[in-house]
């Protein structure tokens, strides 16, 4: 019970927010003194360079992005060999994990003080550009700072708000599940290229009462919009309007995976917290499975320390449409408050179309955006790696275009479908009391944000 009122708690100080997180998630890394020392001079940097750099001078750029320890580690050693190649600029980074990362740039934006250069996530995209807090990329594509002759276009425009470029794309992901290879094995069954709903429930079955390892259904809003996807809708479309029909789905199968045995439970599951790659069920056998993305099977797969497997996220039964799309792992943008902005395109050019820095992340991010740097660094990537270019090429065959980035107010039914989705779960309330919990007070909150 104890367990169960702390996460209770928790999502409805989510709730409260209106910047609560969504997407790719990771745990927060030990902060040490020489990083306490580098995130107060990013902020510092800032927010005190008042003079674009001239020509020749030293240039102070800030970088922040959020991620685990395997992204921190490959981003620092690329932006030390950038600094190498370019003495006269000097890089402050600082990180943090996904849900501690934007309440910080909130913060840092209220105060005037964004970072030069901004790790930017799809769904927030609309959010700081509709603000103003970040520049227009597009001249410096023009003027060819940042080449994007390598680039597909549909990849470009995925950074495109009102005909502008307001972000580039890092990489290429999709939606996946990640399964236990050797417990799937182990159970003689096997995994199809793209599970419904139904064949995960009884497949789940199957491995709980061979092996004992349960499956994880989490939901969640990514789970929402896959539902939404495969019933032929968008579900901000759905919500915005009150239509019901999708979250009947997403939240029928919530109280199905709820009320099975061989699902993981949901004091467990708040213990676990699948949102943080190193605490996920399935890095110590808890769950055979995980929902996630294609950029972060590199960091589960090492967490976890064995070979795990990939398969396409699951659709519904009878679905109307392919649910998958490809998605921009994540961005980087300039803030319209840097005074270094063509320093930083220029820095974002490199981290875009050098090989060299590509060598060392690795498809860390997601599959490299420049086609050339992807053709090149595909041989040297690992087997793990090498696993994630083959899923995202055979999601590339079958994938529907990506919805829109979402609107204001998102994160704020994210954390009320977290409320709601966490009542079903421990069976305070039935799927039906949450769809008509949840769809009218989404659509109130989607209205308050237009306003």
């Amino acid at each position: 019970m104890k367990k169960r009122i702390l996460a209770t708690t928790l999502a409805a100080i989510l709730a409260a927010s209106s910047l609560a997180a969504c997407g790719s998630k990771t745990e927060p890394t030990e902060t040490t003194k020489a990083d306490a020392a580098t995130t107060a001079a990013a902020t510092t940097a800032a927010s005190t360079d008042t003079k674009p750099a001239a020509s020749g001078d030293k240039v102070s750029l800030s970088l922040c992005w959020w991620g685990n320890q395997t992204r921190n580690d490959v981003t620092k050693k690329a932006v030390d060999l950038y600094m190498s190649k370019n003495p006269n600029v000097d890089i402050k980074v600082e990180f943090t994990d996904w849900s501690g990362y934007w309440d910080k740039l909130s913060a840092m934006a209220a105060g005037g003080n964004l970072p030069d250069i901004i790790q930017m996530d799809y769904s927030y995209l609309n959010q700081y550009q509709k603000s103003g807090q970040l520049a227009d990329l597009s001249e410096f594509m023009s003027s060819g700072v940042i080449d994007t002759s390598k680039i597909p276009e549909s990849i470009i425009k995925s950074g495109e708000v009102d005909g502008k470029t307001y972000a580039l794309s890092l990489g290429s992901n999709a939606p996946m599940m990640v399964y236990d290879k050797a417990v799937v094995e182990k159970a003689g069954v096997t995994i199809p290229d793209q599970l419904t709903m139904d064949q995960l429930y009884d497949l789940g079955k199957t491995i709980s009462e061979k092996t004992g390892a349960k499956t994880l259904y989490d939901g969640g809003i990514n789970m929402m919009q896959i539902m939404a996807r495969a019933n032929g809708s968008h579900l901000f479309d759905e919500l915005s309007t009150g239509k019901e029909d999708s979250m009947k789905i997403y939240f029928n199968t919530i109280e199905k995976f709820a009320k099975s045995d061989a699902s993981i439970s949901a004091d467990l599951l708040a213990e676990k917290n699948p949102d943080v790659v190193e605490t996920k069920p399935i890095i110590d056998g808890t769950t055979w499975n995980d929902l996630s993305l294609s950029n972060q099977f590199i960091s589960i797969s090492k967490t976890a320390g064995r070979e795990l497997g990939i398969t396409m996220f699951p659709t519904i039964t009878d679905a109307k449409a392919q649910p998958l799309y490809l998605k921009p792992s994540m961005f980087f943008s300039i803030a319209e408050s840097s005074k270094n902005k063509e320093e930083a395109a220029k820095f974002i050019d490199w981290f875009t179309n050098s090989a060299e820095c590509n060598e060392i992340l690795l498809a860390e991010r997601g599959i490299p955006i420049n086609t050339e740097v992807a053709d090149a660094i595909k041989p040297k990537a690992d087997a793990t790696a090498q696993t994630v270019f083959d899923y995202v090429a055979k999601v590339t065959e079958i994938a529907t275009p990506i919805d829109a980035p979402d609107p204001s107010g998102k994160g704020e039914v994210e954390a009320l479908g977290k409320t709601v989705s966490e009542a079903v779960r421990y069976g305070d309330a039935t799927a039906d009391d949450a769809v008509g919990q949840f769809v009218p007070e989404a659509k109130k909150i989607l209205e308050e944000a237009a306003k």
